[in-house]
């Protein structure tokens, strides 16, 4: 599975729309879709559950979360906070996820409701913002109103920085030959403390994560350059084509010349 790190700065994120689509991700804000019509499914971590047409879906600071859309339309709000608009909750945010991601009926809870329109009516709002003060009022509103009807369950702690680091570091050098000896010596981190993260926090081992990488890299490459199969197998750190073509068949069903040649008939389309 692949995942990035987003780097939010913002106080307040929002919009209206109609996809929720994208690779699995994880950042340091709390993440909320109030769905209007039609439905789609949410993840965070190892939880899934069904979005619908007056359901919540929250994901809390450092859960992975996605998305996967079903083919019916639909219409939904995105509201991404920062966790520093409302320090009276900071426990919560640090310790505590939600029992299910996805909350049913509670935009029904007019409260609800009116916190969020009023948050995706303000938009995108940093520190400097007229408007952080209002961002925050409504921040409050609305998680004092969830807090009352969701059940929590204490989180599994973890250094989110170090982890954070960890993930960086692999992203920025996947390329090369990184192994749990590499990042352990370049971090100052225990090769079991980097084995457990991936295997029961993350949720992937971590030869699967580099793979995922490598792969999505080379799938770029194969639609947008013209190496070779094999010039590309090297350049996204295999170190023989053999070895990419079966983990490229493992993770797309089919192999990366099928794939180009189908990149490429879906381009000239």
């Amino acid at each position: 599975m692949y995942f990035e790190v987003q780097n939010k700065t913002m106080l307040l994120e929002s919009n209206t729309g109609h996809h929720l689509t994208g690779a699995p991700h994880v950042h340091h804000h709390i993440e909320i879709v109030l769905m209007y019509e039609g439905q789609s499914t949410g993840v965070a971590d190892d939880k899934e559950g069904v979005i619908t047409p007056d359901s919540l879906y929250i994901a809390m600071p450092n859960q992975i979360h996605w998305y996967s859309d079903t083919a019916e339309q639909h219409r939904h709000a995105l509201v991404i906070l920062s966790p520093t608009l409302c320090p009276e909750f900071s426990g919560i945010f640090k310790s505590f996820v939600p029992e299910s991601p996805v909350l049913n009926n509670i935009g029904k809870d007019p409260t609800v409701r009116f916190a969020i329109e009023n948050l995706v009516r303000l938009h995108h709002v940093d520190e400097e913002s007229d408007a952080a003060t209002e961002v925050r009022g409504y921040a409050l509103i609305l998680f004092s109103a969830l807090f009352r009807q969701m059940k929590l369950v204490e989180n599994k702690p973890y250094d989110y920085d170090l982890a954070r680091d960890i993930i960086s570091f692999c992203y920025e050098n996947y390329t090369e030959d990184i192994s749990l000896h590499s990042i352990s010596e370049a971090l100052h981190v225990s090769r079991y403390y980097v084995s457990h993260l991936f295997a029961n926090r993350l949720h992937i081992r971590f030869p699967a994560y580099i793979n995922s990488l490598r792969i999505k890299k080379a799938c770029d490459m194969l639609k947008q350059h013209d190496l070779s199969v094999t010039e590309i197998s090297y350049a996204v750190g295999y170190n023989s084509p053999r070895t990419f073509d079966r983990c490229f068949l493992a993770q797309k069903g089919v192999t990366p010349k099928q794939y180009r040649i189908k990149a490429l008939q879906q381009h000239k389309t």
